[in-house]
């Protein structure tokens, strides 16, 4: 006598439930300069000049560099242009107050870039979602100029996310 049995059992079961979702935005990184007031993509730095420039000359001033994103960024020079053939040389300081930069002699502060001015460019430097950092600009006539000679400095600032 022989006996098969199959036997099959199977059970299935559903559910769900909604989720009210979450939001996914993106953040946004920005850089300006100017002022402790001022912040703008294209800062006339016009503080930053001086007449009748002769050797041994110099002027310096603060420069705020804003973090307006909303994301930590790396920020650095990335280069400085001289509409004319003045011999000037340029130091970068980053000092913790305007008026370590204020006036005449050596700045305080830790260097970031010294040199040629047409050569300046500095590492990247962190600044945390809505913070700045004050740069000290100083500019040396390092030898006699030729007379009459004038032209304007463009700086250029790069931001990367960090």
């Amino acid at each position: 006598m022989s006996v098969l049995s199959v036997q099959q059992t199977g059970a299935l079961w559903s559910d769900s439930a909604e989720s009210p979702g979450a939001t996914i935005s993106s953040g946004r990184l920005d850089i300006s300069v100017g002022t402790s007031e001022t912040r703008t993509e294209a800062y006339g730095f016009a503080d930053l000049a001086m007449e009748d420039m002769m050797s041994g000359d110099s002027v310096q001033r603060p420069l705020h560099v804003h973090n307006t994103g909303s994301v930590a960024m790396q920020y650095r020079l990335v280069s400085a242009e001289l509409g004319a053939d003045l011999p000037l040389d340029l130091r970068v300081a980053a000092v913790s107050s305007e008026s370590e930069c204020l006036g005449s002699g050596d700045t305080a502060g830790s260097t970031l870039y010294s040199g040629a001015l047409p050569s300046a460019s500095t590492a990247d430097r962190d600044l945390a979602a809505g913070a700045s950092e004050i740069v000290c600009f100083r500019v040396e006539m390092v030898d006699d100029p030729t007379a009459g000679e004038e032209g304007a400095a463009v700086f250029t600032f790069q931001a990367t996310q960090s």
